[in-house]
C-alpha cells in the first residue's frame, strides 16, 4: 500500500517515445545517423537520408528561387532581346515594363498570407500540394510567353508573374512549418537540430539562384551569344530594328541576336519546370501529412477553441512576437529583395558599364555562390547554444548595414578603377552576412515561435507583411541613384537590429510541443508555468511586460502529471483548480 501511496510522477507515467520520423518515408535513419556531419556521406544510405530529408522538402524553395530570382538575370536578357520596349520605351511604357517587379511581389503576398491559413486549416501536404501545381501553372506560362506584339509580351509577362509569384508565396509557410515539424517528429536527437532541419531545406532557395545564373551562363555560351555589339563577329551582328522617336526614324542594333536570346530564356524556364514535375508528383504520392500536425489536430477535435476562434490569440496571446517577425522580416526584404531586383545595376558596377551580358551574369554567379556558403553557415550555427538565432540576426543585420554604409559613403572612391577590388569585397561580404544571417533567421523563427495551430498563418503574415518591404523597395529603388540605395539599405538594417535585441525571443531552448502546451492551457483558461515562458526563452518586451510572470518549475512539474494521468486514464478531468479523482491502483490525492 506504501508504494500505492506514492505520488506518480511525470517520469513514471510517460513512456519512452518510439522512434518514429513521420517525414517523407517514415522511419528514414537511426539518431546517430542524424548527428553526421553537413553532407558528409558514408554510404549510400546515408546520401538518400540527406536526399529525402533536406534535398526533396527544399525543392520548392529551390523552384521558388530559380524562377523568382531570375527576374534580375533573365531581365537583362529579355531587355536585350527587345530593347525598344524594356530599355527604350518606345513600343512600351516605362510603367508597364516595371510593373513585372511590382505584381509579382503581390502575388507573392496574398500567396503568403492565404495559404498560411490553407496550411493550419487542411494540413501541410494538401497545402504544399496546391503551391506546386499554382507554380508550375506559372511556369508554364513564363516558358511559353509571347504576345501580339511587345507590349502584349510585356503584359502577359506580369499575369504570368504574378501567377507563379502566388505560388511561391504559399511555399514560405508550407516550407518553414513542415520542416520544423518533421525535425520534432524525429525524437530528441532531431528536435535538437531543428534550426539545421529548416535552414537545410531553406538553403534549396541559394542553391535555386546559383543554379539558375549557371544555367543562363552556359546556355548564352551554347547559343554563341557571348561577345555584344552589331559589328562582324558580334553576337548582334546583322540584326537591327527601325522605330521613329521624337519624329525621328531611327535605327538600333541589336547587341545580341533576339531569337537566340529567346531560346537562352525559354529554355531556362523550361527546365524549371522539370522539377516543378517531380515536386507535384512527389507531394502527392508519397509526402506524409505532418505528424505534428496531425496530432494537435486530434487532440483539438471537439474541444473548444478548435474552429477559427483558435486565431484570435495569434494577435492577443502573440502580437509582439508577430510584430518582431513580421517587422524584422519586412525590414531586411527591403534590403534583401531590393538588393535581387537590381542586382543587375549592383553587378554592373563591378563589371564596368559596358561589361557584356556574360560577365554581369559571371559576377552574379559568383555573388550567388557567396551567398549559398551563407546559408550552409547559418545551418551549421543555427542550434549552437552560445549563438543560436538571435544572435546570428542581430550580427548578419549589423554587419551588412556597416559594409553598405561604408560603400554608401565611400561611393565615388570605391566605384574608381583603383578602388573597385574594395568595393566587391564589401559587396559580397555584405551578400554573405546577409545569408549568414536574417535572411536565414527571419524564415526560421516566423516558424518556431508560434504553436502549431496557427504556426504557418503566422508565418504567412509575416512573410507577407516582410514582402510589403520588398514591395517598397522595387518601387523606391527606381527613383534612387545607387549611392542611395546602399544608404536606404543600410539604415533599414540597422532598425533591424533594434527591433532584434527588443522584441525577438531566442526559442532554441523550447520545444514545439511546449509551446503546443502553452496554447492549449490558454485556450482552456488555465495558468501555464512551463519552459516555453522561461527568463531564458523571452524577449526583453516579453520579460518587461511580464510574461513570464507566471513561470514556475515546481507548479509546471504538477500540471504535466495530471496531463498525463488524464490521458492515461489515471484521473478523472474535473474543473481547474478541484480536486481530481486518481483511478485503478492509485490513490485519490489532490493534483490540481
Amino acid at each position: 500500500m506504501a508504494e500505492a501511496d506514492e505520488k506518480p510522477t511525470v517520469r513514471d507515467l510517460q513512456e519512452p517515445p518510439e522512434y518514429d520520423r513521420h517525414s517523407m518515408f517514415g522511419h528514414l535513419g537511426s539518431e546517430e545517423e542524424q548527428s553526421m556531419p553537413l553532407f558528409w556521406f558514408n554510404s549510400l544510405g546515408q546520401f538518400w537520408f540527406w536526399f529525402i530529408e533536406w534535398a526533396i522538402p527544399g525543392m520548392g524553395m529551390f523552384s521558388e528561387a530559380y524562377f523568382i530570382f531570375s527576374i534580375g538575370n533573365v531581365k537583362q536578357v529579355i531587355g536585350d532581346e527587345y530593347p525598344l520596349c524594356f530599355t527604350k520605351y518606345v513600343t512600351c511604357g516605362e510603367v508597364t515594363t516595371q510593373a513585372s517587379d511590382y505584381t509579382q511581389v503581390l502575388g507573392i503576398i496574398i500567396g503568403m498570407v492565404l495559404m498560411g491559413f490553407v496550411g493550419d486549416f487542411v494540413g501541410r501536404k494538401w497545402g504544399s500540394v496546391t503551391t506546386a501545381c499554382v507554380m508550375f501553372i506559372g511556369g508554364i506560362l513564363l516558358t511559353c510567353l509571347d504576345g501580339v506584339n511587345e507590349k502584349g509580351f510585356a503584359i502577359n509577362y506580369i499575369i504570368a508573374q504574378f501567377v507563379f509569384g502566388f505560388g511561391v508565396g504559399g511555399e514560405y509557410p508550407m516550407a518553414a512549418g513542415s520542416a520544423a515539424e518533421r525535425a520534432e517528429a524525429g525524437g530528441k536527437a532531431m528536435a535538437k537540430k531543428r534550426g539545421r532541419e529548416v535552414l537545410l531545406t531553406f538553403s534549396m532557395q541559394g542553391v535555386g539562384n546559383f543554379v539558375n545564373v549557371a544555367v543562363i551562363i552556359i546556355l548564352l555560351v551554347c547559343f554563341n551569344q557571348i561577345k555584344p555589339g552589331n559589328g562582324p563577329g558580334r553576337a548582334g551582328h546583322g540584326y537591327s530594328v527601325t522605330y521613329i522617336q521624337g519624329g525621328k526614324k531611327q535605327t538600333l542594333g541589336y547587341k545580341y541576336r533576339p531569337n537566340a536570346l529567346s531560346g537562352v530564356w525559354r529554355i531556362s524556364f523550361g527546365l524549371g519546370l522539370i522539377v516543378l514535375i517531380f515536386l507535384m508528383y512527389w507531394r502527392i504520392f508519397k509526402l506524409k501529412e505532418s505528424a505534428v500536425w496531425r496530432q494537435n489536430k486530434a487532440s483539438q477535435k471537439g474541444k473548444a477553441g478548435s474552429t477559427s476562434a483558435t486565431f484570435g490569440p495569434l494577435f492577443k496571446l502573440y502580437w509582439h512576437r508577430l510584430m518582431a517577425t513580421a517587422v524584422g522580416w519586412f525590414l531586411w526584404d527591403f534590403s534583401f529583395y531590393g538588393n535581387k531586383t537590381f542586382q543587375s545595376s549592383f553587378v554592373a558596377i563591378l563589371s564596368g558599364n559596358n561589361g557584356s551580358l556574360l560577365t554581369n551574369l559571371l559576377w552574379t554567379l559568383l555573388n550567388s555562390g557567396v551567398s549559398l556558403i551563407g546559408y550552409w553557415a547559418a545551418a551549421f550555427l543555427i542550434d549552437d547554444l552560445y549563438y543560436g538565432r538571435k544572435r546570428m540576426q542581430f550580427f548578419g543585420f549589423c554587419l551588412v548595414a556597416a559594409c553598405y554604409y561604408v560603400a554608401a559613403a565611400a561611393y565615388g572612391p570605391l566605384t574608381t578603377k583603383g578602388g573597385i577590388q574594395s568595393f566587391q569585397f564589401l559587396y559580397f561580404f555584405a551578400s554573405f552576412w546577409g545569408q549568414f544571417g536574417p535572411n536565414c533567421t527571419t524564415f526560421l523563427l516566423a516558424g518556431e515561435l508560434y504553436p502549431t495551430p496557427i504556426r504557418t498563418t503566422a508565418h504567412g503574415i509575416s512573410a507577407g507583411f516582410a514582402k510589403c518591404g520588398a514591395l517598397w523597395a522595387t518601387v523606391w529603388f527606381n527613383y534612387l541613384p545607387s549611392q542611395k540605395r546602399f544608404w536606404a539599405t543600410a539604415t533599414f538594417n540597422i532598425a533591424g537590429a533594434i527591433m532584434t535585441v527588443i522584441f525577438l525571443p531566442d526559442p532554441i531552448h523550447v520545444s514545439l510541443t511546449e509551446l503546443d502546451r502553452r496554447f492549449r492551457y490558454y485556450l482552456a483558461g488555465r495558468n501555464y508555468h512551463g519552459p516555453a515562458i522561461a527568463p531564458s526563452t523571452l524577449s526583453i518586451w516579453e520579460s518587461v511586460t511580464g510574461v513570464g510572470k507566471n513561470y514556475d518549475p515546481v507548479a509546471d512539474e504538477e500540471d504535466r502529471l495530471r496531463d498525463l494521468m488524464e490521458e492515461q486514464g489515471h484521473l478523472e478531468a474535473t474543473p481547474m483548480d478541484s480536486k481530481a479523482t486518481l483511478k485503478g491502483d492509485i490513490t485519490s490525492k489532490e493534483v490540481a
